[in-house]
């Protein structure tokens, strides 16, 4: 299977378009008046998505996914992204085991699942 190289909006069109609705007032600042440090955190999950999207994207291809399910996983990837920001120790556990309870109701196969969470997030799943 020839591997997938698409890839999310890139960063520095996403950054531009995220300024420039700051500039327009299409999204609303931060209280504190600090855009520069919100621009800042916007770029790092922005970065940080397509980092996901990659490492996914490559289990996939690895996985003999088709291209058509990709968007499944590439959710289930930035779910778990989330809530490893979020949790940690035995909630973390609790919250990966009934994503990937969720996924497989999507229809998504039980071993790309733990490959995601075994190889793109460090994480071994029963």
């Amino acid at each position: 299977m020839k591997p997938d190289d698409r890839r999310l909006i890139s960063v520095d069109r996403a950054m531009g378009r995220y300024v420039a609705s700051l500039r327009q007032g299409v999204n609303p600042c931060r209280s504190d008046g600090d855009s520069a440090g919100q621009i800042r955190n916007y770029r790092d999950a922005i970065e940080r998505a397509e980092l996901r999207y990659t490492q996914v994207r490559q289990v996939l291809c690895d996985s003999g996914i088709s291209p058509v399910y990709f968007l499944f996983y590439r959710n289930f990837g930035f779910h778990l992204d989330k809530l490893f920001r979020a949790h940690s120790d035995e909630t973390l556990r609790t919250g990966v085991a009934a994503a990937i309870a969720r996924w497989q109701f999507y229809g998504c196969k039980l071993e790309v699942l733990k490959a995601i969470c075994r190889e793109v997030f460090k994480l071994e799943v029963d």
